[in-house]
């Protein structure tokens, strides 16, 4: 039998909101990954983008190319700490660390530790600017 990657030609853990379960059928991303998942939205859209919502939004683009100094890592963790805050189900950052890769920039993590509602304080990596971003 067919895998639902196979049948639909995508790969539903990596690019959309759906996973396929231990039977082969879709399902939901719940819990912790859909609340990283919801953050990386944020991290990766361009403030201006979302007509309705003017302000949502870090555009982690614009920082790729730009040089890493410690006053370009402070402002981008601003950023991201105003834009997490902004989910009513994130009740605090509590710190945001840009590791930026100097010989290879796709590689660039950013690491927020997060207390979200229902959960223990917890890490978050997210690459933003690697392979299918």
């Amino acid at each position: 039998m067919a895998t639902i990657e196979e049948v639909l030609g995508t790969d539903l853990a990596y690019k959309g909101d759906f996973v396929t379960s231990a039977t082969g059928d879709i399902d939901k991303i719940t819990g912790l990954e859909n609340m990283k998942q919801a953050l990386f939205h944020r991290l990766v859209t361009s403030p201006g983008t979302i007509i309705h919502r003017p302000n949502y939004g870090i555009g982690i683009k614009d920082y790729q190319n730009s040089p890493s100094t410690i006053a370009s890592q402070q402002k981008l963790a601003l950023k991201i700490k105003d834009q997490f805050l902004q989910d009513p189900r994130v009740e605090d950052v509590v710190s945001v660390r840009v590791n930026f890769n100097a010989t290879k920039p796709e590689m660039t993590e950013i690491v927020v530790r997060v207390k979200l509602q229902g959960y223990d304080e917890s890490a978050m990596a997210f690459v933003p600017f690697g392979e299918g971003v």
